[in-house]
């Protein structure tokens, strides 16, 4: 017989139960002994901290059922998934019903799940029925970002701000689940499974019910090595070396942490977290300063959305690091770290910026000593830039049949591609492609590769704009190269 998830054993059955949202509960406590009922409330929040939870336990308050009485078994309160039921379709459904009065209860209750994936014409239909609801009906509406809530919809609820836990009172919480399930725990392991949550409950105590199966004693130690973590010293000299801008070792290092299955998301929660407590006690301990963490932690959230792409699970991470590591770079342009002689005979004026302010720095290129091996001369270059284009090859076929139709080529920091279609371009420069690109021909050039690509003028458009351009694409789309014969 399967056991219960803690999560679910643990989860609130009352008011009285909830953790953490005493501004919330005590509202709500007082609107139902005064029998002063909205027919529309918002719960809105970070996921993990009861929303769902609230909105069950109010509709079981509501209906006078009792704290352990399944709501499930009755057909007035009906949960919507609004993610997998968002079209205009299910609210046109839920319309027709509502007007039916209740089975058995006093009030139909819809709890709307993850609201904010609704589509406009979904809302549409919704805020019909808001705006004159009948007397039996209470809708809840629960999500992450309300903020993608149209105003009119807002208007007409009331809202509860679920706030995020602190990370004593997760541990507080875990420490009497786990006297209560009789797991063994020290105080680091309880500590850094809240620092994981995301400052959300139930992805706490789910990470205890993992770990208490998975280990005698739930300690810090235990905690890095089943969720993929690193140590402190080994984020500390991540960043030490982001700040003295020295790319390439931060590479490597994270190059080996995944090699060694440290989890990318783990890891990238670890250095914010790291970053914050630099930020908010100035930790006399670490030659990292207040200035440069900001900075960090900036870029880091500027590359979070990028998480919920598919890409590949480190791309982000990696793309945000190498970023950091250029914080504190005043060396501009990046050429003047990674010298590249040209011979003399294809020397091309338009490859160099057209920057005034660039020209000091290029005669200082000319004048450097002769690159040492970890430099590369042109020749160099060019086979690495091959490997690059190898490399995404195998990776994704199509994106190379396009870079290679576009006669991809190192020019400075850069890797023009010349488009001779407006399509192939804004294939190529999707985000998704973009960071591959960048990734891939940054490690083999061993130095920071940006794309750019350029709209190739043809003037026989009229011929270009048929079979080539149907081949062409034909091969961009399915992967294909064009083989004589």
């Amino acid at each position: 017989m399967s056991q219960l998830a803690l999560y679910r054993k643990y989860r609130s059955a009352d008011l009285s139960d909830v953790v953490g949202q005493a501004h919330i509960t005590k509202t709500l406590e007082q609107s139902i002994s005064k029998d002063r009922i909205s027919h529309a409330y918002l719960f809105t929040g970070p996921r993990g901290v009861g929303k769902t939870s609230v909105a069950r336990i109010l509709a079981r308050r509501v209906n006078k059922l009792s704290a352990t009485e399944d709501i499930s078994a009755h057909l007035d309160i009906i949960e919507i998934d609004a993610a997998s039921n968002r079209g205009v379709d299910e609210m046109r459904n839920l319309r027709e019903k509502i007007n039916s009065a209740p089975s058995n209860l006093k009030y139909k209750v819809y709890i709307i799940d993850e609201a904010h994936m609704l589509t406009r014409e979904a809302f549409n239909a919704l805020l019909k029925t808001l705006e004159e609801p009948p007397a039996h009906a209470i809708f809840i509406l629960a999500t992450t970002e309300a903020h993608k809530l149209p105003d009119t919809i807002i208007s007409r609820t009331q809202r509860y701000d679920f706030r995020p836990f602190r990370t004593e009172l997760i541990v507080d919480h875990l420490r009497h689940i786990a006297k209560e399930e009789k797991i063994s725990v020290t105080d680091d392991g309880l500590t850094a499974i809240a620092q994981l949550s995301g400052q959300g409950m139930r992805d706490a105590i789910s990470m205890l019910d993992q770990l208490s199966v998975a280990s005698d004693v739930v300690d810090q130690k235990a905690v890095q090595s089943y969720m993929g973590l690193s140590s402190i010293d080994q984020i500390e000299k991540i960043l030490l070396e982001s700040s003295k801008c020295n790319s390439d070792q931060v590479v490597d290092i994270l190059e080996g942490l995944f090699a060694d299955g440290t989890e990318p998301s783990a890891l990238n929660a670890q250095i914010q977290h790291f970053l914050r407590k630099i930020l908010l006690e100035h930790q006399d301990s670490t030659p990292i300063s207040r200035e440069f963490a900001l900075k960090a932690l900036d870029i880091l959230l500027q590359y979070h959305p990028y998480y919920k792409l598919n890409v590949h699970p480190s791309l982000p991470l990696e793309m945000a690091i190498v970023k950091i590591s250029q914080i504190n770079d005043t060396q501009a342009p990046q050429l003047a770290q990674h010298p590249i002689q040209q011979p003399p005979k294809t020397a091309n004026k338009s490859n160099l910026s057209s920057d005034v302010s660039t020209k000091s720095d290029n005669s200082k290129i000319t004048q450097s000593k002769a690159p040492s091996p970890d430099h590369a001369p042109s020749i160099d270059i060019s086979s690495r830039c091959a490997k690059g284009l190898s490399i995404i090859k195998e990776h994704n076929n199509s994106l190379y049949a396009l870079l290679h139709s576009g006669n991809a080529h190192i020019e400075g920091d850069k890797l023009v591609v010349e488009c001779r279609f407006q399509f192939h371009k804004q294939r190529i420069e999707e985000f998704r492609n973009r960071e591959i690109i960048e990734k891939v021909m940054t490690r083999a050039c061993k130095t920071p590769i940006q794309l750019e690509c350029r709209l190739k003028n043809t003037k026989v458009v009229e011929k270009v704009d048929n079979e080539e351009e149907i081949v062409s694409s034909a091969m961009a789309i399915l992967g294909g190269e064009l083989v004589d014969g």
